[in-house]
């Protein structure tokens, strides 16, 4: 039951992966996996290594959690194979991008006091740290994004080292940096809905993996470690960073070079045609109604889960 549970949330940080806007890592941290799951990726070193090598397998299984990671790795894969061909079937990031967002944007939001929570005792240090994450966030969502893909294989595998950031930190969307990069397309769509039936697919995504497992087993350390120091400040950070990623998820927006004029164009266009926001709010209330659901959402999971455990 505790493996099938895993699967589970593991599909559930793929999707998120899988979203531009959001991070695998906000939920892995709603879910309340993800210090295990740093701790047990970071776990990974040249004497782990060595004892697959000579097939100390029994250890290995103890060391790294093996059945934790095994089954949070094929919930992602499922996620990946499955969730990228339903995107395209429901069309759930174009005629339905809107609400996928909105119930997104709720349940993100509905994360950030959960989190805060997660420090005993808010400070002043705490309260700089969470402003730094919500401005290093929000610079990210005002850089211009590549126009052009690039199937450069260094490249590509530096995408990988890139994409998995959304992963392994809270609030950063490792979609969102492939959408920068320009590579979006390519590596998450392209690549894992064609890898069977074309040669050149099956190479960048093997690639791209490479620099995923990579990235994420170097970005862990560094996690682990800071964690391990500096739990309290980080927490304050990745609150920050969740706050600050919800731009990259409001729903009403249009296109335009960043993900901050997404949101603030079709604002300041009602704002010049009627003055005003009431019409911006009016013509949009189903999408706030969804806001509202994706929040209560979380909000009732949290409840149940505190009575579940008392």
């Amino acid at each position: 039951m505790y493996f099938f549970k895993n699967i589970f949330n593991g599909i559930l940080i793929g999707i998120a992966n899988i979203i531009p806007g959001l991070s695998g890592a906000t939920i892995a941290l709603i879910l309340g996996i993800y210090e295990k799951l740093i701790f047990s990726i970071s776990s990974i070193n040249k004497k782990s290594l060595i004892d697959i090598y000579k097939l100390k397998l029994q250890k290995v299984y103890k060391d790294l959690s093996i059945d934790f990671l095994l089954a949070i790795s094929i919930g992602i894969v499922i996620s990946a194979l499955l969730f990228a061909q339903a995107l395209e079937y429901f069309e759930l990031l174009e005629k339905n991008k809107e609400l996928t967002l909105s119930y997104f944007f709720g349940l993100i939001l509905a994360s950030i006091p959960l989190i805060i929570k997660m420090i005993p005792k808010w400070g002043y240090k705490h309260s700089f740290c969470f402003i730094i994450g919500c401005i290093i966030a929000i610079i990210i969502a005002i850089i211009p994004g590549f126009q052009q893909e690039n199937n450069n294989l260094l490249f590509i595998f530096f995408c990988g080292i890139i994409g998995i950031i959304g992963m392994i930190v809270p609030g950063i969307s490792g979609s969102y940096l492939l959408l920068i990069l320009g590579n979006y397309n390519l590596l998450v769509k392209d690549s894992i809905n064609k890898f069977h039936d074309d040669i050149n697919s099956f190479v960048y995504l093997l690639v791209f993996i490479l620099g995923m497992v990579f990235g994420m087993v170097t970005l862990a350390k560094i996690i682990s470690w800071l964690f391990k120091r500096y739990k309290e400040k980080t927490l304050a950070i990745v609150a920050g960073f969740v706050l600050g990623s919800l731009i990259f998820i409001w729903p009403i927006r249009q296109p335009s070079p960043t993900a901050y004029l997404e949101i603030v164009c079709p604002i300041k266009d009602e704002l010049i045609l009627n003055g005003n926001i009431y019409y911006y709010i009016k013509n949009n209330y189903h999408l706030i109604f969804l806001i509202l659901i994706g929040f209560l959402s979380l909000v009732i999971v949290e409840n149940f889960s505190k009575k579940k455990n008392v």
